[in-house]
């Protein structure tokens, strides 16, 4: 809706008739725009559109077998689109974004790529979804190929050519993209949501399943829209779904125009304060995510993780897909239906905390336990052996440096753990050349009385000076913390 008529890479000037000191001031409130940008551009002969004409003079467009243009209707009415299988197209297509750019926007998201094609206006009774002709002929003499071989790369060469457009008008600054179509490799160029859900538990249910499935798949960047696109919900499902959403790699809330509002106070005061509970946790577990995403570029270890990924072994977790993993060390068991406020939660061998009271379980063999649930709390274990890195809450990701850092230890067996935290800084391509600081943490029981945490810092980024608290958890549900006025990188601490 901020776009003229819809036409992609414009500004409605009667909404918003100075983008750029919009998002000046947005920017000033830890505001990041990221608008969407479709595939179908305005079929507008004769007139001033410039992303038209310009493509039509340069055979840039889809054409059907007869040489005629291929076009169908999307969002700005009859539409052409265009040919990304062409490295000239993409080039051309990603220099566009420098209207966007230009006005302080910081990020693009690539919607209706599959791509979504109407035969007649959105509305009409008779439409049906279209593409172009199979046997016609698209990309390189070199490349190319029909339609019905390049269909499904048709979202990824687009967010290939976003990204690459991105990374040409601003060098020094990761690109971000989210993409709504994709194929095999997308992680390269876009972040991923899986579509157009629905206000339904049956919805928030299969979204475990959905995004452990991306991430086993190489795609780790993935989220669904918490509380649903389509429908009105109601308050207890958006509270149970902000619990799990907020752990999605990639978190947001979204929904259709025309439906009923779904900001998190619509739903009253208690379901607005579960929300801040839980989105400020996510703020603190930032440091935590953060390193996992270092983890998957070198490893492909995804973030989202099915409980068999780490448990294979055991039979009991091939086919439990209610409980996930972030990462190796927490463990989510949401509550995904209604009026429901037990659950069974399934722990593995080997010993496991309760995030909230400490509570410490162990076993040789998985066991099974039932779990209160009241609205406001979903079941979350850390596995002994862990140290998590956390850092303080905020609202928003640049508000300011780490300058507090928890670290949570939780022991195992042996009265051992071991962690570690990924740092650089946050905007450029500066880590790729040893700009950046991964730091392992590793805790010793002594035998008597005594842990001994130390930390050892690889890479040349330089983190701001910080204090640090070590929290050591207690097989009691206890715990003991001892502080750190100075992290200066390489260091040990005793905690009595």
């Amino acid at each position: 809706d901020y776009m003229n008529g819809y036409r992609v890479f414009s500004w409605d000037r009667n909404h918003f008739p100075d983008p750029k000191e919009l998002n000046q001031e947005l920017a000033a409130q830890g505001f990041k725009m990221v608008t969407i940008v479709d595939p179908g551009v305005k079929h507008e002969p004769g007139g001033d559109y410039k992303v038209f004409s310009e493509g039509e003079a340069k055979n840039y467009f889809i054409k059907n077998t007869d040489g005629s243009l291929f076009t169908g209707y999307v969002w700005p009415g009859l539409s052409v689109f265009p040919d990304f299988a062409r490295a000239d197209v993409r080039e051309w297509w990603g220099k566009q974004h420098k209207a966007l750019l230009d006005n302080g926007v910081r990020g693009i998201w690539n919607d209706m790529n599959e791509p979504s094609i109407s035969s007649h206006p959105f509305g009409a009774e008779n439409s049906h979804y279209i593409y172009p002709q199979m046997e016609a002929t698209q990309g390189s003499s070199e490349e190319g190929g029909t339609h019905a071989e390049l269909h499904n790369m048709f979202g990824y060469l687009m967010d290939r050519s976003t990204y690459e457009g991105l990374l040409k008008l601003r060098p020094e600054e990761r690109p971000f993209v989210l993409t709504r179509s994709g194929f095999a490799g997308i992680q390269q160029y876009a972040a991923v949501w899986m579509g157009d859900n629905s206000s339904l538990w049956e919805h928030l249910e299969m979204s475990m399943a959905q995004l452990c499935g991306m991430g086993l798949s190489g795609v780790p960047f993935v989220g669904v829209d918490i509380g649903g696109f389509w429908g009105s919900g109601s308050p207890e499902l958006f509270a149970r779904w902000i619990e799990l959403g907020a752990f999605y790699p990639f978190s947001r809330g979204h929904s259709a125009d025309g439906t009923p509002q779904k900001e998190p106070w619509v739903w009253g005061e208690e379901v607005e304060a579960i929300t801040r509970k839980y989105l400020e946790l996510r703020y603190r577990f930032l440091p935590y995510l953060y390193t996992l995403f270092d983890e998957n570029s070198r490893t492909g270890a995804p973030v989202f993780r099915p409980m068999l990924y780490h448990f294979w072994q055991d039979s009991n977790t091939r086919e439990l897909d209610d409980q996930v993993m972030l990462g190796e060390s927490l463990m989510l068991a949401p509550i995904y239906r209604p009026a429901t406020y037990h659950r069974p939660v399934y722990l593995p061998a080997g010993i496991w905390y309760d995030w909230w009271s400490g509570q410490r379980y162990e076993n040789q063999q998985g066991q099974t336990i039932l779990q209160a649930a009241p609205l406001d709390f979903m079941p979350m274990y850390v596995r002994g052996g862990s140290i998590l890195p956390l850092g303080p809450v905020m609202q928003y990701t640049d508000e300011k440096p780490l300058d507090r850092l928890t670290l949570e230890i939780f022991p195992d067996a042996q009265n051992q753990a071991t962690g570690q935290l990924y740092e650089d800084d946050g905007i450029s391509f500066a880590y790729r050349e040893g700009q950046f600081c991964r730091t392992r943490y590793t805790c010793q029981f002594s035998g008597s009385g005594q842990s001994i945490i130390t930390a050892q810092r690889e890479g040349a980024y330089q983190p701001a000076p910080r204090s640090i608290e070590l929290r050591l958890h207690l097989p009691d549900g206890s715990s003991k913390t001892a502080e750190l006025a100075n992290d200066s990188g390489n260091w040990q601490i005793e905690i009595s």
